[in-house]
């Protein structure tokens, strides 16, 4: 006969100075959580806290930030976006934000602690962005689930100035040259970096591809994935470029009946392959380039497109880019308008 559960209780971990507690989550796993004291008085004070807590999210009822901890709340939006595509993401940034608070409590996120977040980090300024980014939709999807009252909402800062590194065709050349060196990922990354040339589409935009994706008849290919909730990272549905589909069409009549997937191993058992990063970086350093990430292909794309004179709002359509973002970033490549009026002025 098992054992009656004893319920949430005090506990002391081995080289671990605080007391923790110790429960039964609503999944049925147990789990444990600190006191953020040494204290055992304070420490059973947090325990009817916790126990308060539990009941008021038995009622429905907010209860209090500075009852809530950072590490609830990020554990919470986890289980909630666990099958959305940005989950992978949230770990690194969930990792990096507990680095910091610890076991803070959610008053604790304020003007004055996030900018000692961000001056303290030596990540780039876009990569804190993106997780303090997260920091804010795991607390504002507490409070829309009614677990949390709202707290004062606290602004972002910028990222970094957009990179403008782009390849020439000679460095493309190289790249090519390098990737069909690399025996083990030749076969998925010289097919990657070519459709990332010729459509400019993100990197997981393009691993994700299926070929039910890819019309033949119809020459298009919808980036776009079935019954998949559109984000801010929009994906375009474009014309095929002409010179991509020979290299389509050969793929498609070697993987034809092994697998729904465009790249995928070569050999049996045609497992999907869902990074290309370490191959591509492998790549990047025989060919002497530097600087290079596979996002820096889309940036090529659009400033050979705007270089070679073609309407920023034709390229928006085609990249499924916002104008104003295309026009900040990229105009500079075609300034030959503004040269124009100076010569007639």
């Amino acid at each position: 006969m098992s054992r009656p559960g004893t319920g949430p209780r005090i506990i002391k971990r081995k080289q671990k100075q605080n007391y923790y507690i110790r429960f039964i989550d609503t999944d049925g796993k147990q789990k444990e959580r600190s006191t953020g004291t040494a204290n055992r008085a304070e420490a059973e004070e947090a325990l009817e806290t916790f126990l308060g807590e539990r009941r008021a999210a038995l009622t429905g009822q907010a209860i209090n930030p500075n009852k809530m901890t950072i590490a609830q709340v990020l554990e919470d939006y986890a289980r909630f976006v666990e099958q959305d595509r940005e989950a992978s993401r949230l770990g690194y940034a969930i990792d990096h934000i507990l680095n910091f608070w610890e076991d803070g409590t959610l008053d604790k996120v304020n003007k004055e602690t996030i900018k000692a977040y961000v001056d303290q980090s030596p990540r780039a300024k876009g990569t804190v962005r993106r997780e303090l980014t997260c920091l804010r939709a795991a607390i504002n999807h507490a409070v829309s689930m009614n677990r949390v009252l709202p707290i004062a909402k606290f602004i972002v800062p910028k990222g970094g100035k957009p990179k403008d590194r782009w390849l020439t065709r000679t460095e493309m050349a190289k790249l090519l040259q390098a990737a069909g060196r690399e025996h083990r990922s030749k076969f998925t990354l010289r097919l990657f970096i070519v459709i990332a040339f010729y459509t400019g589409a993100r990197r997981n935009a393009i691993m994700e591809l299926e070929w039910s994706q890819i019309d033949f008849n119809s020459g298009t290919i919808d980036f776009n994935k079935p019954r998949q909730e559109e984000t801010n990272k929009r994906r375009a549905k474009i014309p095929i470029p002409r010179k991509l589909l020979p290299h389509l069409q050969r793929h498609y009549r070697f993987s034809k009946g092994k697998s729904s997937f465009l790249f995928h191993q070569r050999h049996a058992p045609y497992k999907r392959v869902q990074s290309i990063v370490k191959g591509f970086r492998t790549a990047c350093k025989q060919a002497g380039l530097h600087d290079v990430t596979p996002h820096t292909l889309r940036h090529t794309r659009v400033s050979l497109l705007v270089q070679n004179g073609e309407k920023i709002s034709d390229v928006a359509a085609f990249m499924n880019m916002s104008f104003p973002t295309l026009e900040r970033v990229y105009a500079h490549h075609n300034d030959q308008h503004i040269r124009d009026m100076a010569d007639r002025m």
